[in-house]
């Protein structure tokens, strides 16, 4: 594969998120996915103060903020009805989500859908289609594109498509998702949606969430990098591994050494590809 630049979420690193940018300088990182936080925190990335820090830690580090992820909406419905006050913290949530992108640089605001804003109903996917189409809209004109992660078939993630209707929304696609929740095959969803993903994805592995280093679970890792590169994929891949949490960090007291091995493991991935 060519023109891969490999990165991490910051969640997933060794201390969630604390000192990401530091700890993906040394272990030879290009970039990583930021969390936004949660609204009992009041959402700190999206403070001033707070992004004069990470800014000058990417100065410091040179390490690109590729995404921006909504991660509160595991927990929020974005899809919630006007008049209650989730409704109110989403469309607070997705304003400060398009000038934090816009302040860090961040060139695709990724939106879970999960738990609590996963899409049950078509009246939930009318709403999620409505909040969409506000940050396609708001982050377009500074050119930032937002992308969906979520469990949907081809076909119900084709029927969201087009209700936003927006050139800058794409999937966000995951290497595990699919077989661990719902026990789809991952290179069937590609072949259904890879036109509509955007330029980035997350990897990880393992019989549960993020639980096993990449290729030792049941999703086919390999086949599905070996069908990115046959569909000559280019862009960020970011890994999900939830290296000091259980069960993954029984594999090893390190959980920097674990980190170091899942990065080692995707580049061979990728140069054998």
């Amino acid at each position: 594969m060519k023109n891969i630049k490999i990165g991490a979420c910051d969640w997933a690193l060794p201390g969630s998120g604390l000192y990401a940018t530091q700890i993906a300088a040394s272990v030879g990182l290009d970039a990583l996915s930021l969390k936004i936080g949660l609204y009992e925190n009041d959402y700190p990335i999206t403070q001033p103060e707070m992004q004069k820090i990470y800014l000058s830690e990417q100065q410091k580090y040179g390490i690109e903020y590729c995404a921006i992820a909504l991660n509160d909406f595991d927990n929020i419905p974005m899809h919630a009805r006007k008049g209650t006050k989730e409704y109110d913290i989403v469309w607070d949530l997705l304003k400060r989500a398009v000038s934090t992108a816009k302040a860090l640089g961040v060139q695709i605001i990724q939106v879970p859908g999960f738990a609590a804003s996963e899409v049950k109903t078509e009246e939930d996917m009318e709403h999620s289609a409505r909040a969409f189409q506000y940050l396609c809209d708001a982050a377009g004109e500074a050119g930032i594109s937002v992308a969906g992660e979520n469990l949907m078939t081809p076909d119900e993630f084709k029927k969201i498509h087009q209700m936003v209707d927006r050139k800058n929304f794409y999937l966000y696609f995951d290497s595990q998702n699919y077989n661990v929740f719902r026990g789809y095959s991952e290179t069937d969803i590609l072949e259904g949606l890879y036109p509509y993903m955007c330029n980035q994805l997350h990897v990880k592995d393992g019989d549960v969430m993020s639980g096993g280093l990449l290729g030792s679970g049941p999703c086919d890792f390999f086949s599905t990098i070996d069908w990115l590169d046959k569909h000559d994929y280019t862009g960020y891949i970011l890994l999900e591994n939830y290296y000091d949490q259980l069960p993954l960090r029984l594999q090893d007291e390190n959980p920097y050494e674990l980190l170091r091995q899942d990065i080692a493991i995707l580049k061979k991935a990728i140069q054998t590809a």
